[in-house]
């Protein structure tokens, strides 16, 4: 299992934030750095930069909303991201949520399912150089695309369409039964990708970082596909799903995510101090390296 960052900074941040960001993950070992797109900076082209920068992580978007890119105009800016990282791009895509669509992006809000076999198959025929919209030029690496997919038939449509599906405020209930099933429905077991994202710390105050990740991280909470799988989890919210505690605690936790089939764990780092912080990179780095060390050679 890749151990990865997942970080919100391309919302809030600066280029350079993000630029530092990376290359501290990849100092630190970490397989990866995940990325959304919604407010502040275009996520595609600072990966880009980020990635000319520092080479040995892989890049993803998690994820890029459909609504925000027609699937040529989003095609021809992966080609070019990906040629320029050196073919360590992986694209996230998803459908988005409808306030976000009608209120922020100012679109039509479309039937979600419908929306992302579309986009799916068009980015793939578009990418692939085929057909008669498929885009000329120089040969690069194949992209993998990663659907946003945390409900029943939006999941079984990534396993279809998708190389793999990258999650939010989603945790074991849903993994080892939805996913899980789905994957090996489709004979797809150690060919698919699922990618976790989730609130991640290493801390002596558990009670209190749960409280902060909800205040930061929480308003998604109210969407009715994150409100449909809370109420699947168990939970009122996504600090109660996060990955908080002890360095024995999240690594178990972890561990149980592997078990369960997860190929990438995305943390999204949050502590209540910046000692919280070193200490979860610390056991992050570490976790990584593990996982490095046990993958078939």
């Amino acid at each position: 299992m890749r151990i990865a960052i997942h970080s919100a900074t391309t919302n809030v941040g600066s280029v350079e934030d993000v630029v530092s960001e990376v290359r501290r993950a990849a100092e630190d070992g970490l397989g990866g750095y995940w990325a959304p797109m919604l407010g502040g900076q275009d996520t595609l082209t600072t990966l880009a930069l980020a990635g000319r920068e520092v080479g040995g992580i892989e890049l993803g978007t998690a994820v890029v909303p459909m609504p925000l890119r027609s699937p040529f105009a989003l095609a021809q800016q992966v080609r070019t991201v990906q040629e320029v990282v050196g073919g360590r791009f992986v694209l996230g895509v998803g459908t988005s949520h409808e306030s976000l669509t009608r209120d922020l992006f100012g679109q039509s809000w479309r039937a979600p399912l419908e929306t992302a076999r579309t986009c799916l198959e068009q980015l793939r025929e578009i990418l692939s150089g085929t057909g008669a919209r498929g885009l000329a030029g120089p040969a690069v690496q194949p992209t993998e695309i990663v659907l946003g997919a945390v409900n029943p038939a939006m999941i079984r449509l990534a396993v279809e369409l998708a190389d793999g599906l990258v999650t939010w405020s989603v945790a074991e209930a849903t993994i080892g039964t939805l996913v899980r099933n789905a994957v090996r429905a489709a004979d797809r077991e150690g060919a698919f990708r699922v990618v976790v994202a989730l609130p991640l710390s290493v801390t002596d105050d558990p009670d209190g970082v749960r409280e902060l990740i909800q205040a930061r991280l929480g308003g998604n909470d109210q969407h009715p596909s994150y409100r449909r799988v809370l109420d699947r989890e168990g939970v009122r919210g996504v600090a109660e799903l996060s990955v908080v505690g002890s360095a024995a605690q999240v690594r178990d936790r972890i561990a149980g995510f592997a078990e369960l089939g997860v190929t990438d764990f995305a943390a999204h780092v949050v502590g209540a101090d910046q000692a919280d912080i070193q200490r979860t990179r610390e056991v992050l780095a570490a976790l990584s390296s593990e996982h490095a060390l046990a993958e078939p050679r």
